[in-house]
């Protein structure tokens, strides 16, 4: 078994489950106390909190271990069963997360007048106030906005991820970057490059979809166009739909790609391989490729995700071993982590995928997100630079995990290379 897939199993059959069955018992217990406190302890609707948490996470447990191919259900049960199960965990997953950002900041705030009730006289002063009434009658009042803010929360979670699930992750979005490379061949001065990314085909990116995406890519009439990873799911024969649509990409320069962790994830790589190039994709795996316009020439280089960081530098070296040197250089890289590595070895521009832009984005403040993907890569979406090095990372076309896109939609790049003045 490959290093990469058992690091796969870790994180997608341990990590992952252990985060969200933590994130589900801390929302139980602040719902539950929340019951109690504010709502009088109501037998029945105790009883139906413990019951839909009992049943939601009793569902997730069977899906970890069964992995069912959701392809198969018959459409009754998508409606019954599969939706509702979907926006139980989107929702509850956020709530559980914004309520715990929320205690992680209010005690990181309550710290300096914590360490004041340390003086006797503070601390006398402070129960004092307490007790007066019109403390009391204010501690009333910010209940009763806490109660009514909490209700607020919850709607507007079970609204936003259920846009996300059913609009966001299907509002595409077509955008354009631009950049100026030092040492350009002239010939490739205004060069195009079509740029999709994470397609993840399975039961939330259908054979429809894909084809739909396609012509969208096609129309945008780019001359060579790149997909950098990750083209299926978790499962080989989710390859299948994947290649019968995107084998209909057409570019005059050709379409490029690499194979990304999801791809090693389903245990046989060369399986996804064989059938991407199949389907008229050219991939890179650890190679480069000289494209040629007039008398100019631009590497194209591109390395496989194995997901081993220490690999990187070796297949980095092993792609570049035959490129030309001086030449303007461009990598396919599935994960944007390697930028500086790249950046040492002259490489002109990374197009890259992996983070799916964050997927689900709580607030943007300037070139700065607030999404969970931060606290795993400095590199979330758009353009980004070491040195003479530029990067673009894809927010990429298909969701993993949970399928909702917030704040997030969609991309397709068209990539404009300019000779730098």
């Amino acid at each position: 078994m490959p290093w990469s897939r058992e690091i796969g199993i870790l994180i997608f059959l341990v990590i992952i489950p252990l985060i969200l069955f933590s994130l589900q018992f801390f929302l139980y217990r602040h719902v539950l106390r929340w019951v109690k406190e504010q709502m009088g302890g109501a037998r029945g609707l105790l009883l139906l909190t413990r019951g839909l948490f009992v049943l939601f996470n009793a569902a997730l447990l069977v899906v970890l271990i069964l992995r069912p191919d959701a392809r198969s259900f018959p459409p009754w049960f998508i409606y019954a069963g599969e939706f509702p199960f979907l926006i139980w965990h989107s929702s509850t997953f956020f709530l559980a997360f914004v309520l715990l950002l929320w205690r992680v900041v209010a005690l990181f705030l309550s710290l300096p007048g914590r360490a004041l009730m340390v003086v006797p006289a503070l601390k006398r002063r402070r129960d004092q106030i307490r007790e007066t009434s019109r403390f009391q009658k204010f501690d009333e009042s910010r209940r009763a906005f806490l109660r009514k803010g909490t209700f607020g929360l919850a709607a507007a979670t079970l609204a936003g991820t259920t846009y996300g699930m059913f609009i966001g992750r299907h509002e595409y979005e077509v955008t354009e970057a631009e950049f100026d490379i030092s040492g350009l061949p002239e010939a490739f001065d205004g060069f195009t490059i079509g740029l999709v990314s994470d397609i993840h085909a399975g039961a939330f990116m259908l054979k429809e979809e894909m084809l739909d995406y396609v012509k969208i890519i096609n129309d945008l009439g780019s001359d060579l166009i790149a997909v950098p990873g990750d083209f299926v799911n978790s499962r080989v024969d989710e390859v299948f739909p994947f290649a019968e649509a995107f084998s209909d990409l057409r570019a005059p320069f050709g379409v490029y790609g690499v194979l990304g962790n999801h791809d090693y994830y389903t245990g046989d790589p060369e399986r996804i391989a064989r059938e991407v190039n199949r389907a008229g994709i050219r991939l890179l795996r650890d190679e480069n490729f000289l494209i040629r316009r007039n008398s100019d020439i631009l590497t194209l280089a591109g390395v496989d995700d194995v997901g081993r960081n220490d690999r990187a530098p070796i297949q980095l070296d092993k792609a570049l071993q035959t490129a030309p040197e001086n030449e303007t250089t461009i990598l396919l890289c599935h994960r944007p982590y390697y930028v500086r590595q790249a950046a040492s070895r002259n490489i002109s521009l990374v197009l890259s995928g992996h983070t799916h832009g964050g997927q689900i984005v709580f607030g943007k403040f300037g070139n700065a997100m607030l999404t969970p993907a931060a606290f795993a890569s400095r590199y979330i979406a758009g353009k980004y630079a070491v040195g003479k090095t530029h990067m673009y990372v894809s927010r990429g076309i298909g969701t993993v995990g949970l399928p909702v896109r917030l704040n997030c939609p969609p991309e397709i790049t068209r990539i404009i290379l300019r000779r730098s003045s």
